[in-house]
């Protein structure tokens, strides 16, 4: 089943997918575990898409251009997402897909109800960095993620070991709010920490009138290389 579904998700346009036993989340907050959606859930599967790298690498001027690779990337996701899920239908596993963004309306809470990058931690994709974003091996923290919870058994992939985060300060020092500030004693890479969500979102929705800030993602140096094409599927 594993190998079946991996070379579907190779037709999919995804960067990078990892699979996690429902079991591993046992310690995420109370509402947000796979069993909490999925009573009978054995499995979570997160998987990745890789931005391009110029609206990255040339902002803030390149803001509008970022904002289509954003919104291009939670296309595919969502896609993915509800494909993925099928396939394991069909096959007679209940499954329920995540998308990439929180759901309308969660702007209180400033977090989905489930976190992709939790999860990818636990499936072997990556760590956190201090910009508490996931740094993956192939594309630093320039992807986006959703996942999918089911009730399949599947083989799965161990968290990586390690920390990628080099600690350069860069994403601290580059972001226009301050929201960064404070992450001594409180970051981690496996679990990240808690930023200044409220500061991060005023500038997003109020500032930049709904426009991603990116400024974060375009100052962490990892990985050196580029990685345009790579993939582990």
């Amino acid at each position: 089943m594993t190998e079946e579904l991996l070379k579907f998700s190779q037709t999919l346009q995804l960067s990078a997918i990892g699979i996690a036993p429902a079991i591993r989340y046992e310690n995420a907050p109370e509402g947000h575990r796979p069993k909490d959606f999925l009573h009978n859930a054995r499995s979570v599967i997160t998987f990745a898409y890789h931005l391009n790298n110029g609206p990255i690498n040339n902002l803030p001027q390149t803001r509008n251009q970022y904002m289509i690779e954003f919104e291009v990337a939670n296309r595919i996701l969502l896609e993915a997402a509800h494909k993925i899920a099928r396939f394991l239908e069909i096959r007679g596993f209940e499954s329920i897909p995540f998308g990439p963004e929180a759901a309308i309306g969660d702007y209180s809470r400033l977090k989905g109800d489930f976190s992709h990058k939790h999860s990818a931690v636990l499936c072997g994709l990556g760590k956190f960095g201090i910009n508490n974003l996931l740094i993956t091996p192939a594309y630093g923290p320039r992807i986006r993620l959703a996942s999918v919870i089911t009730t399949a058994e599947l083989a799965y992939n161990e968290p990586l070991t390690g920390d990628f985060c080099k600690k350069c300060l860069r994403c601290v020092k580059i972001c226009p709010t301050g929201a960064l500030e404070n992450w001594e004693k409180n970051y981690s890479p496996e679990t990240g920490w808690t930023i200044n969500k409220e500061k991060c979102a005023h500038y997003i929705f109020v500032v930049n009138s709904g426009k991603r800030c990116g400024l974060c993602v375009s100052a962490c140096p990892y990985p050196v290389q580029n990685c345009n094409g790579k993939r582990n599927i």
